[in-house]
C-alpha cells in the first residue's frame, strides 16, 4: 500500500493523516467463515446495492442508520430501497438496523450495543459518505475523516476486516499521463480540486496506515457511479445527470465542452466489492472499479439521441446563458462548477490488478452503451425526473 511522504503534504493535512494510537493490528478472520457483517451507508446509493449483494450471499447485515429508534431506522432504510426499486426484491429478515451516527464516538451507540455488535460481526463495509462537490474540506472532515477513525476503532474492537470505499478522485486530475493503477501514488491533497476529494484522500490514508499496522483492510476506488445496468435505478443528483436534465430543460446542448468521465454502473461496483471481500487473498489490497472507456460529451449526446431526445447544439456560452436565465434549471445551482470546466484535467484509470482478482467472479467489465443508457432514461421517466422522449418536441 502506497502513500506520499509527509514532506509532500501541506501542514493543513499533516495532523489529519495521523492515525490514533489505539488502532492496532490483529489477525484477520477467514472471510468464508463470517456470517454477520456491518454496513454503513445503507440509506445511500452504493450502500443500497451493497446490501442487496450481501443478502444474496446469505449474510446477516447490521446496518447503521441515523434515526431516533430502530423502527424509524428501518423505515428510512425501506424508503431508500424503494427509491432504487430494490425493496420488493429483497428479504429483509436478515437485516438488523442499528441506530447511530458515523461521526460520533462509538458510532453513536450505547456502550452495551457497541460491545454486543463487536462480538458478532466479522466484516465491515464502510460506504457512508457525505458527497458534496461544492463544500470545502473542513466542512467534510467530521463526516469523512473522524468517521473513518471510528470505523477503524470498531474494526479493532470486533477483530473484523474493513472494506473501505474511497474514490478515483483521490488522484491528482492531470491529463496526458498513463492510466493510474491501483498502486500509483495519489494526491497530494493540496493538488485536488474538490473538498470532497481531499476528505476522501485523507480518509484513505488513515485506512492505509491502519493496514500497515496490521489491521486487515481493503480499499476500493470506484469511478463515478451511475445506476443499475439492468433496472436503470440511479441517483438523480449525480452531476452528469443534472447536466443532462438541465440540457433537456433548456433544449440545448453545449458544443465542444470538456466533461469526460469514467462512469461505472453501481451494480458492477457493489458486486465487485463483495466478490473481492470474500477472497482471503484480497486482504491488504487496493482495487479499482472503473469502466473500460471514458464517457465524453460527444458520446453523451449520441446516447441522448439514441434514446429519442433531440437537442440543438449551441456554443457553451449560449448554453450557459440559457441555464443562468432559469433558476428552476437542474444545472442552475452548479453554474460555478461549469465555469471551471475548461480548467479541469481528467485522469484515466487502470484496473488490471483488480481484474486479475475477479477472473473467477464472472463479472464482465461494464460499458455505458445504448441499452444501459436507455434503462437509465426509462427509470428517470418512471420517476418523473426526465421527460418521456416521445413527448419532447425537437429543436
Amino acid at each position: 500500500m502506497t502513500s506520499p511522504t509527509l514532506s509532500e503534504v501541506t501542514e493543513e493535512f499533516t495532523d489529519d493523516i495521523r492515525l490514533h494510537e489505539d488502532i492496532t493490528g490483529f489477525a484477520a478472520p477467514d472471510p468464508h467463515t463470517v456470517s454477520e457483517v456491518f454496513l454503513t451507508g445503507a440509506t445511500g446509493f452504493l450502500g443500497a446495492f451493497l446490501l442487496r449483494q450481501l443478502l444474496a450471499h446469505g449474510l446477516t447485515v447490521h446496518c447503521l442508520v441515523r434515526a431516533p429508534d430502530a423502527d424509524a431506522g428501518l423505515k428510512r432504510l425501506e424508503e431508500n430501497l424503494r427509491r432504487y426499486e430494490l425493496l420488493d426484491t429483497l428479504d429483509l429478515d436478515a437485516v438488523r438496523v442499528v441506530t447511530g451516527d458515523v461521526t460520533r464516538p462509538r458510532l453513536g451507540m450505547p456502550e452495551e450495543t457497541y460491545t454486543e455488535l463487536a462480538g458478532r460481526i466479522g466484516t465491515i463495509y464502510h460506504s457512508a459518505a457525505k458527497v458534496n462537490f461544492l463544500t470545502i474540506y473542513k466542512w467534510l472532515r467530521r463526516a469523512t475523516v473522524d468517521a473513518t477513525h471510528e470505523i477503524l476503532r470498531l474494526a479493532c474492537a470486533a477483530g473484523a476486516i474493513l472494506h473501505h470505499t474511497s474514490t478515483t478522485a483521490v488522484f491528482e486530475p492531470t491529463a496526458d499521463q498513463p492510466p493510474r493503477g491501483e498502486l500509483d501514488p495519489t494526491g497530494p491533497p493540496q493538488a485536488l480540486q474538490l473538498g470532497y476529494a481531499k476528505s476522501k484522500w485523507v480518509a484513505e490514508q488513515l485506512v492505509l496506515k491502519a493496514g500497515r499496522r496490521g489491521v486487515p483492510v481493503t480499499v476500493h476506488r470506484p469511478g463515478q457511479m451511475w445506476g443499475d445496468s439492468r433496472s436503470g435505478a440511479c441517483q438523480e443528483n449525480d452531476f452528469v445527470w443534472r447536466f443532462i436534465r438541465g440540457s433537456l430543460q433548456a433544449g440545448l446542448y453545449p458544443r465542444r465542452f470538456r466533461l469526460p468521465m469514467n462512469i461505472v454502473p453501481v451494480d458492477y461496483v457493489s458486486a465487485a466489492i463483495v466478490a473481492l471481500s470474500r477472497n482471503p487473498r484480497a486482504i491488504g489490497g487496493i482495487f479499482h472499479q472503473v469502466s473500460p472507456d471514458v464517457l465524453g460529451p460527444e458520446k453523451i449526446l449520441g446516447l441522448l439521441r439514441s434514446a429519442g431526445y433531440e437537442l440543438a447544439e449551441v456554443s457553451i456560452l449560449k448554453w450557459m446563458k440559457a441555464i443562468a436565465a432559469d433558476v428552476t434549471n437542474s444545472m442552475f445551482p452548479l453554474m460555478r462548477v461549469v465555469a471551471e470546466w475548461e480548467k479541469v484535467d481528467v485522469a484515466e484509470f487502470s484496473d488490471v490488478a483488480t481484474r486479475e482478482f475477479l477472473v473467477d467472479a464472472g463479472l464482465p467489465r461494464p460499458d455505458i452503451d445504448e441499452e444501459v443508457f436507455s434503462a437509465y432514461v426509462a427509470y428517470f421517466v418512471r420517476h418523473g425526473i426526465l421527460p418521456d422522449p416521445a413527448t419532447v418536441t425537437g429543436p
